[in-house]
């Protein structure tokens, strides 16, 4: 049976969780593979590494979240983004329950990044040199998931 709407509010009674995106970047570098990570600004999670991303609008498709996320923390223009992975532990964020998308995305050869909105920092990073613990919550689950599809 399904829950009937409040008249007042039009919640529909059921509770769900909310949803997110994540930007995996990759080019190739003088150190090897790189992929662009952001310093977290905010809680939780600040100093930590993570992919660039952030929520999804109400009315707006992920895909074209995560082009929006990535213009809005690294200053860069994507494309073509490819679905990597989708994450869903309940407990995978302090905060509450989120649902996060990792697509794989194209810029232009040469684009830098520049850190904006939440973002304290913007830069590619060597893989080799990335440490589990300098990564925001199962952003390490994020980047073996990505690592593992760029190796299929």
């Amino acid at each position: 049976m399904m829950a009937q709407p409040c008249e007042q509010c039009g919640h529909d009674g059921y509770h769900s969780p909310s949803m997110t995106v994540d930007a995996a970047v990759v080019r190739r570098g003088p150190a090897g593979l790189e992929v662009l990570l952001i310093e977290r600004g905010r809680e939780p999670f600040r100093g930590k590494l993570a992919f660039p991303g952030g929520f999804v609008d109400q009315g707006e498709d992920p895909a074209q979240a995560v082009l929006r996320e990535l213009h809005e923390e690294c200053g860069l223009r994507g494309r073509d983004p490819e679905l990597i992975t989708v994450r869903g532990d309940p407990d995978r964020d302090p905060r509450k329950h989120i649902v996060t998308i990792l697509y794989g995305v194209t810029v232009d050869a040469g684009a830098e990044p520049i850190a904006g909105d939440d973002a304290a920092e913007a830069r590619f990073v060597a893989v080799d040199e990335i440490k589990t613990e300098d990564l925001a919550g199962d952003h390490a689950d994020l980047l073996a998931a990505l690592l593992s599809a760029l190796n299929s």
